[in-house]
């Protein structure tokens, strides 16, 4: 019997791809218009190239951008920090997430249902990202890529939530979008997956044991299992 529910973030409660590309375009814009000699099509390939090279949460994309171009100190600093802040305004104002999660997750813990996030983000960027979605009061359980220092698959993160639920790898399915991390870490601790397809950036050859077309079908998944 399930009684407890994980859930990856990114991509499965909030899209955020979506988010991070439009942080992008409006980084890149912000920056050529403030004297970046570059066009904005460049520089959106060029922080998609560094997102590749260090990591989709690296914290000095607007730097990496600003140094190859050696510009005079004063307006180099002028044009990473007009990307910074046009990133954190379109952020503020993008974040959200898919259609039909609250009224979703508020009927599955009605259920008497636990709910819980695994993600591989950091711990002040979840909360960040559910603070401005407004689903910050909706888990009981959060373990973030600061509390194990491990990456899915690994099992560290799955087992520690487990842990804070107090249940069984039995008693709990798991929702993710990316197979070979999502999908493949929580069926080998013996947990039921659910693979978030409207999400789905990564394939993979892990299957699911359930897919999900869109949020609320979870509801139909749940009272199936």
């Amino acid at each position: 019997m399930i009684k407890g529910i994980l859930f990856d973030m990114d991509n499965t409660l909030l899209d955020f791809m979506y988010y991070k590309r439009e942080t992008a375009k409006a980084t890149a814009k912000a920056m050529v218009k403030k004297g970046l000699p570059a066009r904005e099509k460049e520089i959106y390939n060029r922080i998609f190239q560094i997102y590749e090279e260090k990591g989709i949460e690296y914290q000095k994309t607007c730097y990496d951008v600003v140094k190859p171009y050696n510009l005079e100190i004063n307006l180099a600093e002028k044009i990473q920090h007009a990307g910074i802040i046009a990133y954190i305004k379109k952020k503020y104002e993008i974040i959200k997430p898919y259609n039909g999660v609250k009224r979703t997750l508020n009927k599955l813990k009605k259920m008497k249902l636990k709910l819980g996030i695994v993600s591989d983000a950091p711990r002040n960027k979840i909360w960040d990202r559910l603070i401005l979605s407004g689903l910050e009061d909706e888990f009981e359980v959060i373990v973030s890529h600061s509390d194990t220092l491990n990456f899915k698959p690994h099992p560290s993160s799955f087992q520690l939530a487990l842990s804070k639920l107090k249940m069984k790898p039995s008693e709990v399915i798991f929702i993710g979008d990316n197979p070979g991390r999502d999908i493949k870490g929580a069926k080998e601790l013996g947990m039921k997956t659910c693979l978030a397809k409207y999400g789905q950036e990564f394939k993979g050859k892990d299957k699911a044991d359930y897919e999900l077309e869109k949020f609320e079908d979870l509801l139909k998944i749940i009272k199936k299992v």
